[in-house]
Order: C-alpha cells, then sequence, then structure tokens
C-alpha cells in the first residue's frame, strides 16, 4: 500500500514495537496494518481503549517471560524430551500467564475486549509448580525434582572427594619423591600422576600417556582407576535420572501443550494491545469520539514522528464528501499538514490513539497518498509521471468514504496545463465521494475552491513581520504564496524582486494583496476573538472566585453556630451539676433552704441571660419573597421566633408568636432555622427541669397504676434535668412495686443500670438506678 510508505507508516511501527515485552507481540505489531472495516476498527480501539485503562489505573504483571516455545511445547505433546532451559522457560511463560489472566479477571467486566483474550490464557497451576521446583533458570535440574536424584549426587560428591583424597595421598605422601611434580593431570576424563620414568612399576596402574622427552609417564594408580569408575557409574546413573525427570517434565508440558500454544497467542495479542496504550502516552494520544460517516476532526493534533515540545498543533477537519485545500507559502508546513492527517487516520484505523489532545472520528474506507518529493520526511524522489500513476490508481479504485491526500496536486509541468488537471482530478475525486486534503501554489485553485460547493480554502499562517511561517493551519481563506518577499529575505537582489513584481499581471497583483489584506483582516479578528475569550474566562474564574468565598462565608457562619450551641451546653451541663449539688445540700442540711433558694434564683438568672443571647442563625438562600406556612422566623421588633401560620398573601403573613398572633408584612420578617428555635426552647425547658429537679421519689401506699405513671414522669424529669443518678423509694411489702420499678428501669433506653441500694440505705425497700 503506497500510502503506508509515503506517510511512513513504518516508523509509528517501529516505535509502537519498542513497547512490546513478547517477541510474538513485537513480531505481530511489525505487521499491523490498518482495517478498513467499520466494526472491527472500533474493536481496535476499544481494545486499546481498555488497555490504556489497564496501564493508568494499575500495572499489569510483566510480560517479557512469555517467550514464543510453541514449537517446543508442540514437540513436547508429540513425545520429544525438551531441554531443561525450554522446560524452566514454559514453567515461567504459564506463571506470568496464571498472574495475567488473574489480572485482568479482576477487571473482566471493565474491560470485555481484552478478557475475550484473558479467557483464553492457562491455569496449569499443577505443571507449572512442577517445572519450577525441580528446573533452575539456566535449565539445570535441581537435587530436589526426585529423591533418587538427590541420593545419587550425595552419593557422587562422596565418590569425587574419596577419589581427589586417594589423588591427594599420592601427591603429598611417601610417593611424592617418585613424581617428576607433585600434581595431577587429567588424560581422557581419567585422573593420572607424572611418575618420573625410572620410578615405573613402583606404583601399580595404568601408563595412558607420556612425554615428548620419555622421561616422565602419566601413569593412572589402580586404586584411583576403581575409585574413578565407582564414580563415572554413579555419574552414569545421574544423568539416566535427569533424563527421566526431563522425559516426565516433557511429558507434563505436552499434555497442556494446545493451552500453553493458545496462551502464548493471546499473550501475544494482549501485549499489543498494552503496547498501543504505552505508545499513546508517549505521544499523548486521545481516544476519538466515535462519528458514524467517515470524517476527522482534530483539536490539538501533533504529528506522532516529530518532537513533541516544538511541533505546532494543528486543528482540521475532513469528511466524507468535503475536499479542504490548504495553500500559503512554501516550508509553511502544508506536507506535515497533510501527513499527519493521513498517519491519523492508519494509527486510528490499526487501533492506536489519535496523536492529538481530542478527535472525532469515523472511520475511511481507503486511504490514497500522493507526496511531493521536496518536503517529504523521508527524502524520497518522485517524479511527475510517478504522481499521475498514484493518482490514476486511486480514481481506478475509489470507493465512497475513500481519504485522498494530495500533496502540490497538478505541479511538476506546465502550469496552465497542472491547474486544469488539478481541477478535473479533484472533481472527479469529489463526485466518486472521497474526502479530499490537497495542498497547492495555483491560483486558479483557489478560486475553483471557493467557487466549488463541497470545497474549502485553507492556508498556513505567514507572519508579515518577521517573513516566517508559523506553521498554523487556518481554515476558511486561501494563503498568498509569499515567493517574492521569501526571495527577498533570503538576499535576492531588490532589483531583481521589482522586476518579478512589474512581471505579475495587474490582476494577479490586486488578488495578491487582497489575499494579504484578507489574511491580515482574519489575523486581527482572531486576535480580538482571543481577547474577548481572554475576558470572558478571567470574568468566570471572578465569578468563581465570589461564589467560593461566599461558600466559605457561609461554613464560617454554620462552624460559628456550631460551636454556639456547643458552649450553650457546657453551659447548661455546668448549671445542672450546679443545681444537683444546691440539692443535695438542702437534703442534707434542711435549714440552709433560704441559701439554696438564693443560689437556685442566681443558677435561673444566668441561664435567662443565655437563653437571651443565644441568637438563631437567618437561613442561608432563603429570601424574604419565599417565606412559606410553617417556616420559623424572627420579626423586626420582636425579640420571640414565631411560626408562619399560612401562606402569605398581599405581602402579609399571619405570625404565631408565643401566645400572640400578628399579621405583619413578610418585609419584616427574617427565615431562621427551626432547630435552632428548638435549641432554645430546649435552652428554658431544660434550665427549668434543672431548677426543679429532685434526686428521689416516694412511692409507697400508693396504687400500681398511679406510682407507674409517677415514675415515668419522674425518670424523664432527672434524664432531661441532666441527673447522673436517682433513688426510688417503693417500700419493700409484698414487692410489686418493687418489681414495677425495676421492670420499668430495665425496659428504658436511658437507663444504664440499676439496684437495690445498700442495707444502710433501705435495702429491698429502694432501688438506685445509674443513667447513660
Amino acid at each position: 500500500m503506497h500510502a503506508l510508505q509515503v506517510l511512513e507508516f513504518g516508523s509509528v511501527l517501529e516505535r509502537l514495537g519498542r513497547h512490546c515485552e513478547t517477541s510474538l507481540g513485537l513480531e505481530l505489531s511489525q505487521a499491523l496494518k490498518p482495517s478498513f472495516v467499520s466494526e472491527d476498527v472500533w474493536i481496535l480501539l476499544e481494545r486499546t481503549q481498555e488497555a490504556y485503562d489497564c496501564v493508568t489505573k494499575a500495572a499489569p504483571p510483566p510480560l517479557a517471560s512469555i517467550k514464543d516455545l510453541r514449537q517446543a511445547a508442540t514437540k513436547a505433546k508429540r513425545g520429544a524430551i525438551l531441554g531443561g532451559v525450554e522446560l524452566f522457560d514454559i514453567g515461567a511463560g504459564l506463571n506470568t500467564m496464571r498472574l495475567l489472566r488473574a489480572f485482568l479477571a479482576v477487571r473482566s467486566d471493565e474491560i470485555p475486549r481484552l478478557w475475550s483474550f484473558g479467557k483464553q490464557l492457562p491455569e496449569s497451576r499443577r505443571t507449572e509448580d512442577a517445572l519450577m521446583a525441580a528446573l533452575e533458570p539456566n535449565g539445570d535440574v535441581r537435587d530436589a525434582a526426585s529423591v533418587q536424584l538427590a541420593s545419587l549426587r550425595q552419593r557422587k560428591n562422596a565418590a569425587a572427594h574419596r577419589l581427589m583424597d586417594r589423588i591427594q595421598a599420592y601427591i603429598s605422601g611417601k610417593t611424592r619423591d617418585l613424581l617428576s611434580d607433585p600434581i595431577y593431570t587429567v588424560r581422557d576424563g581419567r585422573f593420572v600422576l607424572p611418575v618420573k620414568a625410572e620410578n615405573r612399576g613402583k606404583i601399580k596402574g595404568i601408563v595412558h600417556d607420556s612425554s615428548a622427552t620419555g622421561q616422565t609417564i602419566y601413569l593412572e594408580p589402580e586404586d584411583v582407576l576403581q575409585l574413578g569408575n565407582a564414580h563415572r557409574e554413579i555419574e552414569a546413573a545421574e544423568q539416566a535420572e535427569i533424563q527421566r525427570i526431563l522425559a516426565s517434565l516433557s511429558g507434563r508440558v505436552g499434555a497442556v501443550a494446545d493451552d500453553f500454544v493458545g496462551g502464548v497467542e493471546a499473550s501475544a495479542a494482549i501485549d499489543l494491545a498494552l503496547a498501543k496504550a504505552r505508545y499513546g502516552l508517549d505521544y499523548r494520544g486521545s481516544i476519538p469520539e466515535r462519528l458514524q460517516s467517515p470524517y476527522l476532526e482534530m483539536e490539538g493534533g501533533r504529528h506522532p514522528l516529530l518532537n513533541l515540545e516544538t511541533v505546532v498543533p494543528l486543528d482540521i477537519q475532513v469528511g466524507q464528501g468535503s475536499g479542504v485545500l490548504i495553500t500559503g507559502p512554501n516550508t509553511g508546513g502544508k506536507t506535515v499538514a497533510i501527513k499527519t492527517v493521513g498517519l491519523t487516520v492508519l494509527m486510528l484505523q490499526s487501533g492506536l490513539l489519535a496523536p492529538a489532545r481530542h478527535a472525532r472520528y469515523g472511520p475511511f474506507t481507503q486511504v490514497w497518498a500522493d507526496i511531493g518529493d521536496e518536503q517529504s520526511l523521508n527524502q524520497s524522489l518522485s517524479t511527475f509521471s510517478g504522481h499521475i500513476k498514484n493518482i490514476s490508481e486511486a480514481l481506478r479504485s475509489l470507493k465512497p468514504g475513500a481519504l485522498v491526500l494530495l500533496d502540490e496536486v497538478g505541479a511538476g509541468t506546465d502550469p496552465a496545463e497542472g491547474a486544469a488537471l488539478a481541477k478535473a482530478i479533484l472533481l472527479a475525486l469529489h463526485q466518486g465521494g472521497a474526502s479530499i486534503l490537497a495542498s497547492t501554489h495555483y491560483g486558479e485553485l483557489k478560486a475553483f475552491a471557493y467557487e466549488t460547493e463541497g470545497f474549502t480554502n485553507a492556508a498556513m499562517e505567514f507572519d508579515g513581520k518577521s517573513l516566517q511561517p508559523t506553521y498554523k493551519l487556518r481554515l476558511g481563506a486561501p494563503g498568498a504564496s509569499q515567493a517574492l518577499r521569501i526571495a527577498e529575505r533570503y538576499g535576492i537582489p531588490t532589483k531583481v524582486i521589482h522586476d518579478a513584481r512589474e512581471a505579475l499581471s495587474t490582476q494577479h497583483q490586486d488578488l495578491a494583496l487582497m489575499m494579504e489584506r484578507l489574511e491580515q483582516g482574519q489575523k486581527l479578528a482572531r486576535q480580538a476573538q482571543s481577547e474577548a475569550d481572554r475576558r470572558l474566562a478571567e470574568l468566570r474564574r471572578q465569578e468563581e472566585a465570589i461564589a467560593k468565598k461566599l461558600e466559605e462565608a457561609d461554613v464560617i457562619r454554620r462552624t460559628a453556630h456550631r460551636k454556639a450551641q456547643e458552649a450553650v451546653q457546657e453551659t447548661l451541663r455546668e448549671l445542672r451539676l450546679e443545681a444537683t449539688e444546691v440539692f443535695e445540700e438542702v437534703k442534707a442540711n434542711p435549714g440552709k433552704a433560704s441559701d439554696a433558694r438564693k443560689r437556685l434564683a442566681e443558677i435561673q438568672g444566668r441561664g435567662r441571660v443565655l437563653s437571651e443571647e443565644y441568637e438563631p442563625p437567618e437561613l442561608p438562600g432563603i429570601a424574604r419573597e419565599n417565606i412559606r406556612k410553617g417556616m420559623t422566623v424572627r420579626a423586626a421588633g420582636y425579640s420571640q421566633t414565631g411560626i408562619v401560620l399560612e401562606e402569605p398573601k398581599d405581602g402579609l403573613a399571619l405570625v404565631q408568636m408565643g401566645i400572640l398572633k400578628a399579621t405583619l408584612p413578610v418585609t419584616q420578617l427574617k427565615p431562621i432555622a427551626s432547630s435552632t428555635r428548638a435549641a432554645r426552647s430546649n435552652v428554658k425547658i431544660t434550665l427549668q427541669k434543672a431548677m426543679s429537679a429532685s434526686t428521689e421519689i416516694h412511692l409507697r401506699h400508693q396504687r400500681y397504676e398511679e406510682a407507674e405513671r409517677e415514675l415515668e414522669r419522674f425518670v424523664d424529669d432527672a434524664i432531661l434535668a441532666g441527673l447522673a443518678s436517682i433513688r426510688i423509694v417503693h417500700g419493700k411489702g409484698e414487692g410489686i412495686l418493687r418489681k414495677m420499678t425495676q421492670e420499668l428501669l430495665r425496659r428504658h433506653p436511658d437507663v444504664a443500670s440499676y439496684r437495690d441500694a445498700d442495707a444502710n440505705e433501705g435495702g429491698h425497700g429502694v432501688t438506685v438506678a445509674v443513667f447513660k
């Protein structure tokens, strides 16, 4: 496919491959081709989106240990014995596939596309454990692989020690003088001693070699020979046991070979999806908004092969049956813009993220590209004939919904003929239902795009002051080529530039001047719009800041109110405790009743002041005109709060304040929190109870029903007054009142415990209750 080459899709795949962890995943990435079946494209993108969610929210297990050992597993299935390294790598792969399956299973409802591959990952725990327990990473069989192997290796080590001890005895013992050197060496796998030739026969054994001079013979002593033979016999048995173990492990692998092969292939597909997600993170890609018809709209698009920090973002829209004709100066970025669009479409249709801040996209049916040579990113060369050949193929095979990219359409031949041919090509492609993105320098094509329905002019922006391109694409108006101004900037003599301008027709000069002024006007309009957007954003920030301040003030008000309530409750507790102390003193010494009354009056006065100072807050967010029936309000000029009895009518509301009813204007009413009014009432009630509370009640000689009512009221008053405990004198008698008393206390939710009084306090005739 020619478009894949000229748009450098291979370079994208190369970068994608760097993010693959498995060899088969890398293989799949390099063979990746865009799909032109809409449903398949969306499946690929949904799979990538799921992978993106996985890598950004959690860390998938590393997949590097999943190696492509499909052939080895298949051979094991046919009865072959695999090597230790292959078997260990298969075990490691099974382990990683099991962990990957578990990772995906937890998220299976959120990632159905990936889970369709995750379900194919094997869970062969027994085989995995057997392989990992029996083998070292280098393929050596562990001693723990079998009892027989462990025993043989112990015997082999013991035999080796005996052999070496015997050789050392020859080297360092009484036979040392018979040797030419006090060392031993190995000949053909045998341990031999360098014996002087004249001492031949003094040590019994087999001569395996002699020195070049014949003065030294290399002799294996007879007892060393026997020990060596014993050692080799054990070694042979060890190797036989190792082969038996490898055969057994290979049989296990063969039994799960099909699952392993399927798991490797599923792992590769998952690896490719994760690699797409990681690569997308590299170039800051995004998941596109889904559309039905072929269309691409990019905001902040970037060519993924260029430096993301320096490339100028591209905003563009290309849709089915429409054409965009880009004009502007050379080196202005027209070719890069075209390639960015083409490469973005190829990437999306391969399941890669859009290299853009935001994208709206519907899959195309084909991608055709004919890119000029002078701006080619890979410096490839092309001729006019080559261009025509590419365009001819596109016209012959064109499908509705195709994307056609033409750089410098009609260039490379006579301008008049080239412009005419370009118009005819653009019309044919448009009539064939293609989406067209083309660049040109021909003035005739600018007029063609302006006059022809379905086509739009676009221009690469040019800074007239610095005579430098800005590389920003502006839709809606053509751009001037700026050839003479650029030539002047690069040192062409002024006279030459003047003569060139004189040679231009008046019509051409007027058109160039008009386009230049139009471009300047558009730039000023964009600047004005940008300033308006900036001011609007600033206004919104100020509104948000004000709203935040109001919210903070409301929080402060509520916090202050809560703290005030807590302070009131704390003061009430202190008053209750003080009143309780007064009562206890009066009980202990009735003669001090007069002093007690004074102290109680003082306590009541402090409570009244507290009640009057506690002001309920105004309810936030309720205006006076929104006052409704049932609301708690404060009326201007009245110290007492009230309840609105009826819906306000004609600006008046009927308000109940204590025993007083009054019809008042709603403008004089302020809504307040009803809970705070109740809290204020509770302050008064609690104070009254605290003033009059007693810690003891006498029920003797009362009827059952009367005593029960009195006791219930007494317990409630005591709890409201904040008393810690009470005494209930019911007498002994037949025990009826005692039983009623203790049953009532048992059921009461605020009673922590109860007991009979001590013998010196009344015994079974008195019950003591303690509150929570």
